[in-house]
């Protein structure tokens, strides 16, 4: 085609005047050197959600309806404000995210399965997830209402007869690249890591988290600096009780378990004790075998610790969102944190000790 315009213009110059004979030969050195402007060509992007929910569940842990939804709530803060008409759409954009969520995969892997660059897969990421951590920090939190702390009460105190129990605490580590100040964020296992505290309810829903914390930070020490521990000191839940494993200190508002049993009374404390404070093991577990970025199996996350500390909070949000609209999920892993050491030469305040003894001979 480009030869028979070439020969074709070649006549024009011919007999045409002089200004007009170079522009065309200006159009012909294009066409000899393949420089003419060429119609941008997109790849035609299949639509995300023509699948199965099936097929939903397994890739993105939601099914067709809740995605939906998560791209109404969402599309405000991510829609793209473009000039151009190839945007990424919303539903693209939100899907990339949950995958990232789910699978901790390489975003080079993630955008050839939707057609898009690594590098916008790296945009959308940090666009959702900044979006998803804004709603994360004003949702997830401790209940305020006397009947929702009375609901979440009467929860714990059917699983194994413990009263007053607000919620089960521990810590839990999410792999993440080696940062700079790389030797603060190195655990027990040697692995880096975020140490990130967690509360949860009897039905397994986070209520409260602080992921700000790098993995060679004892859990003691998570809890010792919170407000959340200042809150519960100044009773602002009533009477209350969370739940920790001996890497906690023995508080009047925090029970741990008793090192050595020596009557009944004092069994069935500690049974009880390990039996509702297990709600905090399953969540860990449930909340990293959905959103494999966080569980070893997933690698560890390639971003700074701030960044993953946002990322690990929209997982959070997501994972209640799951929890709350009763999504099913069968492939459950255990927990991949191993107990915390027991707190060491720390002499518990005689209020607290009373406290326990107390609700030791009245409830057990």
């Amino acid at each position: 085609m480009y030869f028979h315009i070439y020969n074709y213009m070649k006549i024009i110059i011919e007999v045409t005047e002089c200004n007009i004979k170079k522009e065309i030969m200006e159009l012909l050195w294009a066409l000899e050197h393949d420089r003419l402007r060429r119609e941008r060509v997109f790849k035609d992007r299949l639509n995300p959600l023509a699948v199965s929910d099936a097929h939903l569940l397994t890739y993105y842990r939601f099914p067709r309806n809740d995605i939906q939804w998560l791209c109404e709530s969402l599309g405000a803060h991510i829609s793209r404000h473009t000039n151009r008409s190839h945007s990424v759409p919303v539903a693209t954009q939100v899907l990339v995210a949950l995958r990232f969520y789910a699978s901790g995969s390489f975003q080079s892997v993630i955008g050839d399965s939707v057609g898009i660059s690594q590098s916008s897969v790296s945009r959308i990421i940090n666009a959702v997830t900044d979006a998803i951590f804004n709603i994360a920090q004003r949702d997830i939190k401790m209940p305020r209402r006397r009947e929702e702390i009375q609901k979440i009460k009467q929860n714990f105190f059917a699983v194994c007869g413990f009263p007053n129990v607000l919620g089960a605490i521990d810590c839990t580590h999410i792999p993440i690249k080696a940062p700079r100040q790389e030797h603060l964020y190195l655990n027990r296992k040697r692995v880096h890591s975020l140490n990130v505290q967690v509360v949860s309810d009897a039905r397994s829903r986070i209520l409260s988290f602080s992921a700000k914390f790098p993995g060679s930070v004892h859990d003691s020490y998570i809890w010792n600096d919170s407000i959340l521990r200042r809150h519960f000191q100044e009773q602002q839940f009533g009477h209350s009780y969370l739940l920790g494993d001996s890497g906690y200190p023995l508080e009047t508002c925090l029970m741990t378990p008793l090192a050595e049993t020596r009557t009944a009374t004092e069994v069935r404390y500690n049974s009880s004790h390990a039996r509702t404070r297990a709600v905090i093991e399953q969540t860990f577990g449930m909340l990293k075998s959905r959103f494999r970025c966080l569980h070893k199996s997933g690698g560890a996350l390639q971003y700074t610790p701030e960044k993953c500390a946002s990322i690990v909070a929209c997982c959070m949000l997501l994972y209640n969102i799951c929890v709350k609209r009763g999504i099913p999920f069968q492939d459950i892993l255990e927990n991949d944190d191993p107990p915390e050491e027991a707190v060491m030469n720390f002499i518990p305040e005689r209020s607290a000790q009373q406290e326990r003894v107390a609700l030791i001979n009245g409830s057990f």
